[in-house]
């Protein structure tokens, strides 16, 4: 490993990234619909560590013991997809502050851009305008993201705008914390302490914040990523790495309402069918950095 490396800069990009969509509803009328996108926050390019180490491990399955409800796995093997631990260099780039929420995404819907999830806007615990949209399949969050210019984070970016240049164990830190996200109690049962029975706000919990200011990497919806599910590639270093080139599963990240603690560590994986809706899965997008990145990376 570098014995230095870069730290984890971010910057937030400002409102000027609102605009005008136009919706055509007929041969020669065409509606305005007002577009604002969340909050973005820039990411410099640098080195960070991805993945568990055995000491990561080790944590994560005393964690577990403690914490999650009875029947859960709780042995290394349960984490054994999180290692090894390897160094990554990014480039730079910029991602939402919050998770997409309902509201965004119907506007993509309107335009006739993006399919409906399977949410009602009716539904009090997902399907309020401010709450993250689910019930989506990867396609489906991918389309999004290209419609407003951008495209699925990928794997190590989540990760590494969740743990920071610290490392930390949770966006906020490096202790579990039952206040500070929207997690369960036991499987599909809603927490007393985190305050809603699903989905929160996707600008809930602003004392869970990671390092550059997001919202809500852990809990809340598990978030789609661009990345193939598989393991990691090797211990060694890579450049923008992207996950496997084949296989019909994706990653998730960041754990959601119906989690428990351990799952949701910035380090913690999942996966699912890219066709597959679920009622606890969302997404954030990323975009290119507005600034110009080196054309070549610093060897590790």
């Amino acid at each position: 490993m570098r014995s230095a490396r870069r730290s984890v800069s971010c910057v937030v990009v400002s409102a000027a990234l609102s605009g005008l969509l136009a919706l055509q509803v007929s041969a020669d009328a065409t509606q305005q619909l007002t577009f604002t996108p969340p909050t973005r926050v820039r990411i410099e390019a640098g080195f960070f560590t991805m993945g568990s180490s055995e000491r990561d491990v080790a944590q994560a399955t005393a964690l577990c013991t403690q914490s999650a409800p009875a029947g859960t796995r709780c042995d290394a093997g349960a984490f054994a997809d999180e290692s090894p631990a390897h160094e990554v260099y990014l480039g730079s780039f910029s991602i939402d502050r919050t998770e997409v929420a309902n509201a965004a995404y119907r506007r993509c819907v309107a335009a006739g851009a993006c399919l409906p999830s399977g949410v009602s806007d009716r539904d009090p615990e997902k399907g309020q305008p401010n709450q993250p949209v689910v019930e989506i399949t990867w396609s489906d969050a991918a389309r999004y993201c290209a419609w407003v210019g951008g495209r699925l984070p990928t794997e190590a970016q989540w990760e590494r705008v969740a743990r920071g240049e610290s490392e930390r164990a949770f966006p906020w830190g490096a202790d579990w914390n039952p206040r500070l996200s929207n997690h369960a109690q036991a499987v599909g049962e809603a927490s007393p302490l985190d305050g809603y029975l699903q989905a929160a706000p996707v600008d809930a919990y602003p004392d869970g914040r990671s390092a550059c200011g997001l919202r809500n990497l852990a809990g809340n919806v598990w978030e789609l990523v661009a990345d193939r599910y598989g393991p990691y590639a090797s211990a060694g270093s890579a450049v923008d790495p992207e996950g496997p080139r084949i296989g019909t599963e994706r990653v998730l990240r960041g754990g959601s309402w119906r989690g428990a603690p351990p799952f949701l560590r910035v380090r913690a994986r999942a996966h699912l069918a890219e066709a597959e809706r679920r009622p606890d899965v969302g997404f954030r997008c990323a975009y290119p950095s507005e600034l110009v990145t080196p054309a070549r990376a610093p060897k590790p």
